[in-house]
């Protein structure tokens, strides 16, 4: 049965195609991973898949709940992970996936807006919890320009949402941008500290999952 990670945000700029797409790069080196683009028809991530053209990531688009959930069965017996890039501001595919997800991460950055769609967010998981005792979720703190301020908005933050975070953190760098227009993953271009950011993110990750 194949672990599954639900990238998701209500809003958009928070950096979740981003996000989907290098984790699901990374995955790739090491297990059979599939990854779903259900953010139609902006196709940020198969639009990056195209690119990349590994044989090694399974890719499917999926424009409506019906489409998502066949994609979700035919990946379960041919991949080990899955990672799928929702589309914002739909509660409707939020609500149809999490009876299938082991992992929601909530990308956000230091923004009141972002802030505010998390919110909204976590209320959406923290439902799907009662009925779901494999849903993890973990808000992922993403485009961060480093600064004290910074800093004081993120702890404000977490303890006001009350939902809990990945220890790694990732920064407003240019490397992301130069990674999705190339096809690739940010830990394959020459930016070391963004490789080492994001790769700390990925372990934390499979440690999540419990992925060997």
């Amino acid at each position: 049965m194949a672990r599954l990670i639900a990238v998701a945000q209500l809003k958009g700029g928070a950096g979740k195609s981003t996000l989907a797409t290098n984790l699901a790069g990374e995955l790739a080196r090491e297990f059979r991973t599939g990854l779903i683009d259900a953010d139609m028809p902006q196709g940020t991530s198969s639009h990056w898949a195209e690119l990349r053209g590994d044989p090694e990531l399974q890719v499917i688009t999926a424009e409506n709940v019906t489409q998502l959930g066949a994609a979700v069965e035919q990946f379960d017996s041919s991949c080990d992970v899955v990672v799928i890039d929702l589309p914002p501001r739909s509660h409707k595919f939020l609500r149809e996936i999490m009876a299938y997800t082991d992992l929601v991460l909530m990308p956000l950055t230091a923004s009141p807006a972002d802030v505010w769609a998390t919110e909204q967010l976590v209320d959406v998981v923290r439902e799907a919890k009662k009925t779901s005792k494999r849903l993890k979720a973990r808000l992922v703190w993403n485009r961060l320009r480093p600064g004290k301020s910074t800093e004081v908005f993120m702890a404000t933050t977490a303890a006001s949402i009350r939902a809990k975070e990945c220890e790694s953190r990732l920064g407003q760098r240019n490397a992301y941008l130069d990674a999705m227009g190339h096809g690739r993953t940010v830990c394959e271009g020459r930016d070391a500290k963004a490789c080492e950011e994001f790769r700390a993110f990925v372990a934390e990750v499979k440690t999540q999952l419990k992925l060997a």
